[in-house]
């Protein structure tokens, strides 16, 4: 067991530094708003990165309950995984005119998050094999902290790269992050390959993602808690739609700075790093079902504080240095509610589902939670017909609304 947690979270270190600096709420939105001022635009990143790497869940689930070797699937999924991240650092180098550039980044950034969304079945397949159900929360906390150490580190460099001062041009800065995304990224799946999976003793037959489907209806229809789990999870992934815009609101509304994103990235791994280490040590403690109030009652607050900025600071005459520095508590928020979220909902979903059909659950559940993603795109509708207020109200309601299902939840010891 310890060579395979040892292998896990060092696979979890490496590939959230990556993401930290190619992160998409505030790098790659930064990198977008260069050739782009559409909100529409803009509030497409999130959704598309995790939206379409649900998708493919459902149908990969009906394939891998028939295979007794969860680890044979990770492995060729991530070829194409890292090929699609080449191609990504290819394009954001190479293609140089802003409107071609703004085609070829979503075409790809689309292909991309596809690919990804192969590995995410085997992979908690195999940690819920390999890691027992105590100490996963401790496990993800673990990838989640010390992955938030480096990307301390990686949000300096990130500074450093998007400040006009390092000499590096635009699209050449973003494109250096972007590829030394790729390079972290593919260590971290060749990292992952050395884990000792067991051989499952039962299959199950493999299905059509028609049969999977009608099964998994009749899961939703007859497991409460797993409605209820369903429920809050899409409620956090709408209140989450928000996020983007929060570095954006203040560069386009309030003359913000764009090197404040190496500081809030800063607040943000650092938090994530503390945060973990405390929701590790007390998630085997006192459930995963409270750290996850903990976070939802982070999210609603951190909305508040959003929302108040957006109404009050132009009547009131708020400076941008003060508007940057009101952002800070935001982001430090943000992270206990991301965080939280993180070290539970996984471990939360493998303690609900049932062994035999474990598959299934997790695959319908990303697909579904996949299409409440591509729903979030609709933020920046939502900003463009009534104004960024209406956007941070929303993520309050969805906040509350998490926080009344996850109550809701009485599967014990979770």
């Amino acid at each position: 067991m310890k060579r395979n947690f040892f292998y896990g979270v060092t696979n979890g270190v490496l590939y959230i530094t990556a993401e930290t600096v190619l992160d998409p709420t505030l790098v790659l939105v930064s990198f977008l708003s260069q050739l782009t001022q559409s909100p529409i635009l803009l509030g497409l990143v999130l959704p598309i990165r995790d939206g379409a790497w649900s998708l493919p869940q459902l149908w990969v689930s009906g394939f891998l309950q028939n295979q007794r070797h969860k680890l044979t699937f990770y492995r060729q999924s991530s070829y194409v995984r890292i090929a699609s991240w080449v191609l990504l650092a290819l394009t954001m180098n190479l293609v140089h005119e802003p409107q071609k550039l703004l085609i070829a980044f979503f075409t790809v950034y689309i292909l991309s998050s596809l690919a990804n969304g192969l590995g995410g079945l085997p992979f908690l397949e195999i940690v819920s094999k390999t890691i027992p159900s105590v100490r996963r929360g401790e496990f993800f906390a673990w990838r989640l902290g010390l992955g938030g150490l480096l990307g301390v580190a990686g949000s300096f460099f990130v500074r450093w790269v998007l400040d006009p001062r390092s000499g590096i041009v635009f699209p050449y800065n973003y494109g250096l992050l972007a590829s030394l995304f790729c390079v972290l990224a593919t260590i971290s799946m060749i990292v992952f390959y050395k884990v000792e999976e067991p051989l499952d003793p039962v299959v199950v037959q493999r299905s059509s993602f028609g049969e999977q489907f009608r099964r998994a209806l009749v899961a939703l229809r007859e497991d409460v808690d797993y409605r209820r789990y369903l429920a809050m999870q899409s409620s956090f992934l709408m209140a989450g739609s928000a996020a983007p815009f929060f570095a954006v609101f203040l560069q386009h509304e309030l003359g913000g700075s764009p090197a404040m994103i190496g500081v809030y990235l800063a607040v943000v791994t650092a938090t994530n790093l503390l945060a973990n280490i405390g929701f590790g040590r007390i998630s085997g403690k006192v459930g995963y079902r409270k750290v996850l109030i903990l976070a939802a009652i982070a999210g609603t607050l951190m909305s508040i504080l959003v929302l108040l900025l957006s109404v009050l600071a132009k009547p009131m005459g708020i400076s941008t240095l003060a508007a940057s520095l009101w952002l800070l508590p935001v982001f430090f928020l943000s992270s206990i509610r991301g965080t939280g979220n993180g070290v539970s909902s996984s471990s939360l979903l493998l303690g609900i589902t049932p062994e035999k059909d474990r598959s299934l659950y997790i695959g319908f559940t990303n697909t579904i939670l996949g299409g409440v993603l591509l729903l979030t795109g609709a933020s920046g509708l939502l900003v463009n017909a009534l104004g960024y207020p209406a956007l941070f109200g929303f993520t309050i309601l969805m906040h509350l609304s998490a926080l009344f299902f996850v109550l809701k939840i009485r599967q014990k010891g979770l």
